[in-house]
């Protein structure tokens, strides 16, 4: 079941959407598709790709934040700089890599109850680790990103990751969703999944590390064959009253932990 705070979300971040794209005419066309994907019972990570995608098309724009994206990548290859400095003071140290990497979730567009805060500060931010970080040596690991702006962060990670003797491959979705990052963005990626929808469904092998809501909640719906790590910020109250965490802040847990904890707390 899906919360009614989450549906609330989702008809508060496409109408947003609109307003920030200058398509505001569009609004009523928009909540009578969303009526209908509502009533489908669609799962959540669903709903959210398909009804960005109906505004994709009745704007005929297949990357409508292709300029914010552009603008947030500038703000995290700034920012990257300071995180590559301390990662390299430490001996490109794993732990303050996740560390660095969940924290860097803070980027969003139209979560609902989201609070926007400057990528430099919120690194710096402790996360909430849920459980002891047992990433396997004898898997090759899968790192699936998410927002722009962030993505800076997390490639210090994979290079982390190299660096500590790990077999990592980057992981995008291949078209645009929101302001995640997509094929025709100036970054490179290992593996690039068709569509939009979270590369997480896709996987069939090897140890997934997820960044970001969309990659969480899509694992949420998969067959939960493999094992994941989960980094991301408890951006909205639903979040923070699941994970019992003040709203925003980081978290890094791992897919088994994340299950027990959704199902203690009825988050689905």
């Amino acid at each position: 079941m899906i919360d009614k705070r989450c549906k609330l979300c989702l008809i508060n971040s496409r109408v947003n959407d609109l307003i920030k794209l200058k398509r505001d005419d569009k609004i009523p066309d928009l909540l009578n598709k969303m009526a209908y994907y509502l009533i489908s019972n669609r799962d959540r990570d669903e709903l959210f790709v398909n009804t960005f995608n109906y505004i994709k098309e009745i704007i005929k724009d297949e990357d409508p934040y292709r300029e914010l994206k552009k603008y947030l990548n500038k703000i995290g290859r700034e920012s990257s700089l300071l995180v590559k400095k301390e990662l390299i003071e430490n001996n490109w140290d794993l732990n303050l890599a996740l560390k660095f990497s969940a924290a860097a979730n803070i980027i969003d567009t139209n979560v609902l109850g989201y609070e926007a805060a400057d990528l430099k500060d919120a690194l710096y931010d402790e996360p909430k680790i849920f459980n002891d970080i047992n990433i396997p040596k004898d898997k090759e690991i899968y790192l699936v990103l998410d927002n722009s702006g962030e993505v800076y962060i997390d490639l210090l990670l994979k290079e982390s990751l190299k660096r500590n003797g790990y077999d990592v491959r980057t992981v995008i979705r291949k078209d645009s969703y929101e302001i995640d990052v997509s094929l025709n963005d100036e970054i490179g990626s290992d593996l690039v999944i068709e569509g939009n929808n979270s590369p997480i469904k896709s996987l069939k092998s090897g140890f997934i590390i997820a960044k970001g809501i969309a990659n969480l909640e899509a694992f949420l719906f998969s067959d939960h064959k493999l094992e994941t790590l989960h980094l991301f910020r408890a951006k909205c109250e639903v979040l923070a009253e699941r994970f019992n965490v003040s709203k925003n802040t980081p978290i890094i847990i791992d897919g088994l932990s994340l299950l027990k904890e959704i199902k203690k707390n009825n988050l689905q």
